[in-house]
């Protein structure tokens, strides 16, 4: 059984995840109907997804942070906690 602040990050975390899929699901479908052969708009994607990405584990960290969690914690974060995700592609 989870602790409150286990509880916590775990919750964290999930937003962090939430968050991240949109933020993929908006950069597919601004740069998709464009083409990725454009180089610049594959470089924007990636970009946005690398931003992304970014953002996550900075919400990860922080709320590892704020909650007592240590950070080798956070690397298994996935097996102790489902994430729910949307799929980029829908």
């Amino acid at each position: 059984m989870a602790t409150q602040k286990e509880n916590a990050f775990a919750v964290a975390v999930n937003a962090a995840q939430a968050t991240k899929q949109v933020a993929y699901a908006s950069a597919f479908a601004t740069y998709a109907p464009n083409g990725f052969g454009v180089v610049a708009n594959f470089a924007a994607y990636i970009t946005a997804l690398v931003a992304a990405d970014v953002a996550f584990w900075a919400a990860v960290n922080t709320a590892a942070t704020a909650n007592g969690i240590s950070t080798t914690a956070v690397d298994d974060a996935y097996q102790f906690f489902p994430v729910t995700t949307a799929s980029i592609l829908t």
